[in-house]
This record gives structure tokens, C-alpha cells and sequence, in this order.
């Protein structure tokens, strides 16, 4: 009796892992979508700009940019100490001052 029930359980949970792994590789397909999309319309918007010779607004944009990558890089792995990325993550967050005095 007990294998009876047993056989059906096990199928019924793997396809519910299926199922819930399925949905996940689907949510994280669009959420690359997404952030593709966004870098995309950035980047030609500022290609745009400086083809434009509008250097002060694609310097702004950049900025932004910078700024917001900077935040979200420290939030997920903190500040970088004697590492070969550390120089550059330390001109970034001269970049995010600077955004944020001309801000202000």
C-alpha cells in the first residue's frame, strides 16, 4: 500500500520542481531581456548625444550611470581593498561624488 502511494508522490513532486525550475529560468530570461534592453537604449541614446556633440549630456548620463553600477556593486560585494579592481571602483566613487554635487 505504502509503494502505491509513494511512486504517485514522487511524480507529483518532481513535476512540481520542474514546474517552479521552469518558471524560474523564465523569470530570470526576462529579467536579462530587461536589463539588455535598458544598457541597449542607454548606450544609443548616449552614442546619439555625443554624435550630436552633446558631450555635457552624455557626460551626465554617464555619470548616472556610474553612479547607480557603483551602489549596486558595493551593496552586493562592499568596497574593494588590494585587489586589481579596487583603483578603478575608487575613480567610480570619485565619479558618484562629483554626480552628486552637480546634482544637488
Amino acid at each position: 500500500m505504502k509503494a502505491k502511494l509513494i511512486i504517485p508522490t514522487l511524480v507529483v513532486i518532481i513535476i512540481a520542481l520542474g514546474t517552479a525550475l521552469a518558471y524560474q529560468a523564465i523569470q530570470n530570461r526576462q529579467a536579462w531581456r530587461n536589463q539588455q534592453q535598458f544598457e541597449l537604449a542607454i548606450f544609443t541614446t548616449l552614442y546619439q548625444g555625443l554624435n550630436h556633440g552633446e558631450t555635457d549630456f552624455a557626460k551626465r548620463r554617464l555619470g548616472i550611470l556610474v553612479s547607480l553600477q557603483t551602489d549596486a556593486y558595493q551593496k552586493l560585494y562592499g568596497r574593494e581593498t588590494g585587489t586589481k579592481f579596487a583603483p578603478m571602483l575608487e575613480q567610480a566613487n570619485a565619479i558618484k561624488a562629483e554626480v552628486a554635487a552637480i546634482t544637488k
